[in-house]
């Protein structure tokens, strides 16, 4: 070997060194499959039905968690080195740190869901998710292919504009698992096909990865909002704005507590309109001329942003201000 060519096999050398972290096909298809699968299917396997009390869903869904991803991670492990030992490579080092960043954020993202159980904030959870799996993306960019680091960006945007937008948390939910299970495998084939010296494609690159994520979550949404809307044969009950409809809060706390019994009035601001199924609302609903819901869309929210104790004549009174909204609607 001539002096000239050994160091051009230098310089090859150094330059892969830069981008030296190449994630193998079967990474991105098992993450993408299991954490799009998590993302869709826990709510159904853990939820107030199957787990009435909160802590025991709370310790339910940590133990989920740990078993799919640290199950995932280890398998994950053994064949990245299989496929490596079999072409006769090592390890890098750089991408055995990632590796361990990696399996850092999934862990954070796991005691993160378990202490919302206690600590509130469950309407972020998948926005939280979708923004750990862009920095995992972006960290693994750093070290591989321009576009991965690019997509990784866009990833962690997309969760953080997610939740400005207050998307509705079964939309955010279907978000996170396109990100995953559509995301990573689409982020892999393009950044096969990439030219790395050239910015314009890549970030036509990212548009394209966008869309090929956003684009089934909305299609499903809109589906879903026309499969709520009723059929011509549908008995419907209008409940005009300005009717009075007693609440029921069942409050059973170490502080305080409600009867189930005692009612407090509510008065519409809007008309609302209820589908009945003999005689009985089946959680279809909509507020004035806007969409039809369900509510297992998880779309209402309520949420109590001020409380206030005051003594009057002698004895104390707890007043709490409260907004009740449909996720997603203007008012």
């Amino acid at each position: 070997m001539s002096h000239l060519e050994r160091m051009q096999s230098i310089q090859a050398m150094l330059a892969a060194g830069h981008r030296c972290v190449e994630l193998e096909r079967h990474s991105l298809l098992l993450w993408g499959l299991v954490g799009g699968g998590l993302c869709a299917c826990t709510d159904l396997v853990i939820n107030s039905d199957t787990f009435p009390d909160p802590t025991q869903r709370a310790v339910a869904i940590l133990v989920w968690l740990a078993a799919w991803l640290g199950g995932m991670s280890w398998l994950d492990h053994h064949l990245t080195h299989k496929a490596r030992a079999n072409r006769a490579e090592t390890m890098p080092f750089a991408q055995a740190q990632v590796t361990r960043a990696w399996w850092m954020l999934l862990a954070l993202g796991t005691l993160a869901t378990f202490a919302m159980f206690f600590h509130g904030g469950g309407i972020m959870i998948y926005a939280l998710w979708t923004v750990l799996l862009g920095l995992g993306i972006f960290v693994f960019g750093l070290f591989s292919r321009p576009l991965i680091e690019w997509i990784g960006l866009a990833t962690i945007l997309l969760g953080a504009t997610g939740l400005a937008a207050g998307l509705a948390f079964d939309t955010a939910r279907w978000l996170a698992a396109s990100t995953f299970a559509i995301g990573l495998p689409a982020a892999g084939w393009l950044a096969a096909r990439s030219d790395e010296h050239r910015p314009v494609q890549r970030a036509l690159y990212v548009v394209a990865w966008l869309t090929v994520v956003i684009a089934p979550v909305f299609a499903s949404a809109r589906y879903a909002a026309t499969a709520a809307a009723p059929g011509p044969d549908t008995v419907t009950l209008k409940v005009p704005a300005g009717r009075v409809v007693p609440l029921y809060l069942d409050l059973d706390s170490p502080l305080l507590a409600i009867s189930a019994g005692d009612a407090m009035p509510m008065r519409l601001i809007r008309d609302a309109e209820l589908t009945l199924t003999n005689g009985q609302p089946d959680g279809r609903y909509r507020f004035g001329d806007g969409s039809w819901h369900s509510t297992k869309e998880g779309v209402l929210a309520l949420r109590i942003d001020r409380i206030r104790v005051e003594v009057t004549a002698g004895k104390p009174e707890v007043r709490m201000h409260s907004n009740f909204v449909v996720q997603g609607e203007r008012p």
